[in-house]
């Protein structure tokens, strides 16, 4: 059996309403950056690193990708189907620090979540390529979403967003969307906090490699 990958891409990002409100918000602009953490078929952790979106947004602004590939994941071709890989996104509006340091922890929390996992699921005989890490996100995401939350709430220097999940199921080892592409429909994740709201739209591709 072939193996594949699925790759969340990145269409682009409006700007709903910047942050802040009253005088800071008609005469500041928003330096949107954008992270991220995921899990693939193989129980893999992957991080997407913190770059950039735009620096200036303003409300009504969008910034468009010519797309942009943010995170590539595993899906083997051996094992039992459907395999599930899931993304948390996170947003911030820069300012004078802090988010560079959630997203290493966050990263650091989900490794050693997924790592306990599969251990419980090998010491019950499970094996490795057997494990449904679509079933151990279910119980691993909740504590690292919890987790980020709380750093968020401990309070950083900048203003950081909920964090936001997407995921993905992939049925067989040649998948296709319904529509007979390796392209998803466009899926809209909305970000909303300290005042702002801003939309990513994104789109899965699965490759054969």
């Amino acid at each position: 059996m072939g193996n594949q990958q699925i790759l969340l891409q990145l269409g682009r990002v409006r700007c709903v309403d910047e942050t802040g409100s009253g005088t800071a918000e008609r005469f500041g602009n928003d330096e949107i950056s954008m992270a991220g953490l995921g899990v693939d078929a193989a129980g893999k952790a992957v991080k997407l690193s913190e770059f950039s979106v735009y620096p200036h947004f303003d409300d009504g602004e969008v910034k468009t990708f010519p797309p942009k590939t943010i995170m590539t994941m595993d899906v083997p071709g051996d094992g039992p189907f459907p395999k599930t890989c899931t993304a948390t996104l996170l947003l911030t509006e820069k300012d004078s620090g802090g988010f560079t340091d959630l997203v290493r922890k966050a990263f650091d929390k989900l490794v050693a979540e997924l790592k306990k996992e599969k251990e419980k699921k090998m010491a019950q005989g499970v094996a490795a390529l057997a494990i449904d890490w679509g079933a151990v996100w279910g119980i691993v995401g909740p504590i690292v979403i919890n987790y980020i939350k709380g750093l968020i709430s401990a309070g950083l220097d900048d203003d950081v967003f909920p964090p936001k999940d997407a995921a993905v199921a992939v049925s067989s080892p040649d998948f296709y969307w319904g529509d007979g592409t390796k392209l998803s429909p466009e899926f809209t994740m909305e970000f909303r906090g300290h005042n702002g709201v801003y939309y990513a739209i994104c789109y899965w591709e699965v490759r054969t490699v």
